[in-house]
């Protein structure tokens, strides 16, 4: 039987969960997160909390149905409404920490909150992917690709930008779904802050079809048009030392 991509339940926390602490143990960001271990029944206990009552969160998991484990899961923050009400607040700091450990996490994280302010804030639409990981003895099974075409989908149904910051490992799979890498805006952790050395983050984002072509930077510099197809439809005419635009529609 096939391996498909289902909703999260409540009662998927526990497993899920499992599959994304199996999934990041290497990586330094849950060191940043839980410098002291996890406690997982209050982490299970918060999990339920955030669910009940962000609005905007979707997580979402992949099931073998050959075993009925679950093998890999995503994060997805969908800010579908335009204007003030589509749910985007920027995070006031990491609740469960304290002290010095509070101040390192909000260290690394407060750039990345900022730039998603930055490019996207409480104005336009978007998708976000939090998190997306695969059970580490489920490797190369096409889950990521699974679990990432479920964003990619909503994304398209919406006709919004998606938007992640991806690790190094994940930079084929991003491109090979479509993805360009941003580079007029940057994300560096820096080793005063981390204790590591300098990692420039690689920010990606991809456009809906809608756009057709249109990069972020060129949809960005043009105002953030909400009809992708009336700002696609011009095109820049050289004539001498002079450009300007033509409406393709006018045509």
């Amino acid at each position: 039987m096939p391996l498909v991509v289902l909703p999260a339940q409540v009662a998927d926390i526990e497993p899920v969960y499992d599959v994304y602490f199996a999934a990041f143990q290497d990586e330094p960001i849950i060191d940043f997160l839980y410098p002291g271990g996890v406690d997982r029944k209050a982490h299970t206990e918060g999990v339920k909390q955030w669910w009940a009552h962000d609005k905007a969160v979707y997580t979402i998991k992949c099931l073998d149905t050959d075993t009925g484990q679950i093998v890999g899961m995503a994060t997805w923050d969908i800010f579908w409404r335009q204007g003030n009400d589509n749910g985007w607040e920027k995070p006031s700091g990491i609740p469960w920490l304290e002290g010095k450990e509070k101040e390192r996490c909000e260290a690394v994280l407060r750039p990345m909150w900022d730039l998603r302010e930055q490019l996207f804030g409480k104005q336009r639409p978007y998708i976000y992917l939090s998190s997306i990981g695969v059970h580490p003895d489920s490797q190369r099974r096409g889950i990521g690709r699974l679990l990432m075409q479920w964003g990619v989908n909503v994304a398209e149904q919406l006709r919004v930008p998606l938007y992640t910051e991806s690790s190094i490992p994940g930079l084929r799979l991003y491109a090979s779904m479509g993805f360009e890498r941003l580079t007029h805006v940057r994300l560096v952790h820096k080793e005063e802050i981390t204790g590591r050395p300098d990692v420039d983050v690689p920010l990606m984002m991809k456009m809906p079809s809608a756009a057709r072509g249109l990069s972020f930077k060129e949809w960005a510099d043009g105002g953030y048009p909400q009809s992708y197809q009336s700002f696609a439809s011009t095109e820049l005419v050289g004539e001498g030392n002079k450009d300007k635009l033509i409406s393709m529609s006018s045509l």
